[in-house]
């Protein structure tokens, strides 16, 4: 039963016709230099039809302006109207490739392969004035032609001696994609143009002033020459003078209706032929010439008529036959394209300035952190009684040999030390008279215990953040790691120097669509703190780094084309801050003010990628500038072979940047240059951070710190930081 049950599965695929619905493949947009001619692949989208099994596809193609060809027409038929051809034939479409024809509009016959292999060929060169020309592409079965001007199709049929009541007919009987038929109503120059280059034939169309017609109930008057088929029926489209020694023409009651004083009457016509009898002649018809002539409607001398498809209320094709592309002629006198109204292109070169400005403020912060932790901590004295390590066993901090003798000292000879030195002993600066005593100075000499005044430090930070605009451009995520290792000197104590280097990765996601880029950084660094007395200091602080950006942009989002680039830049920054620092008991309140300023130098670059809109930015220079103000709390709490050091921070910083102006270009279009101004998209940035540190007996230093930075409502960063550091 199983076996049965497979074997008839495997039977029903087997024997299923898969139905696939039939398509058209072209670009959305194309932006080019189109003096000469550009192929449409080049925007990153092939143009293909898939779907279609007829084995006569009419490809029809036609701009707005400028010129088309196709390079590539093995297999295909030449089609009536097209590439300067009269009549269908089973011959090569050559001229169809012929770069001087200037070509509009082009079209021929052949089975999907062969216009597929056509289509990859598609060429288009601008007229030099047009900015925002179109180009449609419209498949249909051979003999149907679609106008792209107004979206109707229209059929040529060939019916020797039909007759004009029996062209109606038959037109009102057809469809074509669920629209309906009727005998075609030519309301336009640019229509009748159209239909003047597919028929080349003497054909029905569907006006007259015939008293009564039995295919539809509307009644004719006499010279009133009205459509009669169709949406337009019923519409008067001209007035007929009378005609002399003729009755019943039109008189002053035929009005002619807005919008259809469209006509293309020869010379003479409508005359109502050559004799006498009124009404002899009520049905128009096209000569091969594109001119109109009126016509006895039951004559047989006829032998073509034109069917039009679409207008009709209510009535949509069913079927996908075209596609329109708009392209952006770049050279053209009228063309109005500004290449940073792209939302992914100005999204990303936003974020590369705002990436740059964030480097440096970590860069900067890393540093002010390390200065900071520095006076919290009381890191780099001099040679301490408790470097010795004279006791063998501890026995708590009251026991300890360093504190009994810091004791012993203040209690029986601060006095004395006083009268000789001019100075009283006090816990402030009992350490700095112990290292003068010649104890500490044997020690010295003979086992190499030196002051230490170097200190080694790192720290590391991970951070997350994002920043949405407004209409008009992106938003974007940014994940960045940062590493920084410095060794500063005591060199009084008063003052510190450093140096300190820092590497930091940064990935920024612009958009969902693909935009992004990865970021390198690399400083070095020069500071300086220098304390006037307990409560003022002064903290210097200069770098100067290089950064590398791979940078992938979407330019194309519906066929995720894209291009990237590596843009390099170098920086110079730095800050000075002033400290006001105020102790309450167990309380230390840290006031500050800072001013950060910096340089940064872009350098130029070209994207690369298969899309002719890679572009050569030019370099370019960005001034920052920003003013601080904050407050940090901190606490000390003594524990037994440590100090613990918790502390709050906030802040608020003035963005004062001024704009930079970035100057680009496509590199298919050299002469054609855009600019953006990039302007800051916030001004007010809030810091609040809250961490510890953390102060070892043995020389050990860490501290971790959680910090969170607010952009005008626009964006936001949070960070974690990490820091140790030892002296040696």
């Amino acid at each position: 039963m199983k076996r049965l049950i497979f074997a008839l599965v495997l039977n029903i695929f087997a024997n299923f016709n898969y139905v696939t619905a039939e398509t058209i493949t072209m670009p959305s947009s194309l932006t080019a230099d189109t003096t000469a001619f550009v192929l449409l692949s080049s925007s990153g989208t092939t143009p293909s039809i898939s779907g279609y099994t007829a084995t006569d596809l009419l490809a029809t193609i036609v701009a707005s302006a400028g010129t088309l060809i196709v390079t590539t027409t093995t297999g295909l038929e030449q089609a009536s109207g097209y590439c300067d051809y009269t009549a269908d034939n089973s011959s090569e479409p050559t001229n169809c490739k012929l770069e001087a024809s200037d070509h509009p509009e082009i079209g021929f016959i052949g089975t999907q392969a062969e216009i597929n292999a056509a289509l990859a060929t598609l060429s288009f060169k601008g007229d030099g004035s047009t900015g925002s020309p179109t180009v449609t592409l419209s498949i249909t079965p051979a003999g149907n032609n679609y106008n792209s001007a107004n979206g109707h199709y229209y059929k040529i049929v060939n019916d020797d001696e039909i007759s004009f009541t029996d062209s109606i007919a038959a037109a009102e009987g057809s469809t074509y994609n669920g629209l309906s038929g009727y005998l075609v109503s030519i309301t336009s120059e640019a229509e009748n143009n159209f239909l003047n280059a597919k028929v080349n034939q003497n054909a029905w169309i569907g006006g007259s002033d015939k008293a009564s017609l039995t295919s539809n109930s509307h009644s004719v008057t006499e010279g009133t020459w009205e459509w009669i088929s169709g949406p337009d029926n019923g519409k008067t489209f001209f007035c007929q003078v009378a005609i002399s020694g003729k009755a019943n023409a039109a008189d002053s009651d035929c009005t002619v209706a807005t919008g259809y004083s469209y006509n293309n009457w020869r010379n003479a016509e409508p005359n109502d032929h050559s004799s006498n009898t009124t009404g002899e002649e009520d049905c128009a018809h096209m000569r091969s010439d594109g001119e109109w002539n009126d016509f006895p409607c039951n004559s047989t001398s006829v032998d073509y008529y034109i069917i039009e498809y679409g207008g009709t209320a209510g009535e949509t094709a069913t079927t996908s036959g075209l596609t329109i592309l708009t392209i952006e002629s770049l050279e053209a006198s009228g063309s109005t394209h500004q290449a940073f109204n792209d939302k992914q292109l100005s999204g990303i070169v936003e974020a590369q300035t705002e990436s740059m400005k964030r480097h440096m403020f970590n860069s900067t912060n890393s540093i002010m952190d390390r200065m900071e932790q520095f006076r919290r901590t009381g890191d780099n004295k001099g040679l301490q009684l408790n470097d010795f390590r004279l006791s063998l066993i501890d026995q708590g901090v009251d026991n300890h040999t360093h504190a009994k003798l810091a004791k012993h000292y203040l209690q029986k000879y601060s006095k004395e030390v006083s009268d000789k030195k001019g100075f009283n002993l006090t816990e402030k600066n009992i350490e700095k008279f112990i290292t003068e005593l010649p104890l500490s100075k044997y020690m010295k000499q003979e086992f190499g215990l030196k002051p230490k005044k170097w200190v080694m430090w790192s720290a590391g930070s991970i951070s997350q953040g994002g920043l949405n605009f407004s209409v008009g451009q992106l938003g974007r995520k940014n994940k960045s790691n940062g590493f920084t290792v410095g060794a500063d000197l005591d060199l009084s104590d008063n003052s510190l120097l450093g140096f300190a280097l820092r590497d930091e990765t940064e990935d920024v996601e612009v958009s969902t669509n693909g935009t992004k880029y990865k970021s390198d950084n690399s400083t070095l660094s020069f500071y300086n703190t220098w304390k006037a007395d307990d409560e003022n200091y002064l903290d210097t602080f200069i770098g100067f780094g290089k950064t590398k950006q791979a940078t992938t942009r979407i330019v194309d989002v519906t066929n995720k084309t894209k291009v990237t680039g590596e843009l390099k830049s170098k920086q110079a920054f730095g800050a000075i801050k002033y400290n006001f620092k105020k102790n309450y008991k167990l309380i230390n309140l840290n006031n500050y003010s800072i001013v950060n300023f910096g340089y940064s130098m872009f350098d130029s670059y070209s994207e690369k990628g298969d899309s002719n809109l890679k572009l050569k930015f030019d370099d370019r220079d960005l001034k920052s500038y920003s003013l601080s103000i904050g407050s940090l709390i901190e606490s000390k709490i003594d524990l037994k072979n440590s100090k613990f050091i918790p502390y709050l921070r906030i802040d608020i910083t003035e963005d004062l940047t001024e704009a930079s102006n970035l100057k680009a270009n496509y590199i298919s279009s050299p002469s054609n240059q855009y600019s953006k101004s990039i302007s800051k998209h916030f001004s007010t940035i809030i810091r609040a951070e809250t961490g510890f540190d953390w102060n070892f007996r043995n020389d050990w230093n860490i501290s971790s710190t959680l910090e969170r930075i607010d952009k005008n409502g626009l964006g936001h960063q949070n960070s974690l930081k990490f820091n140790a550091n030892k002296s040696f």
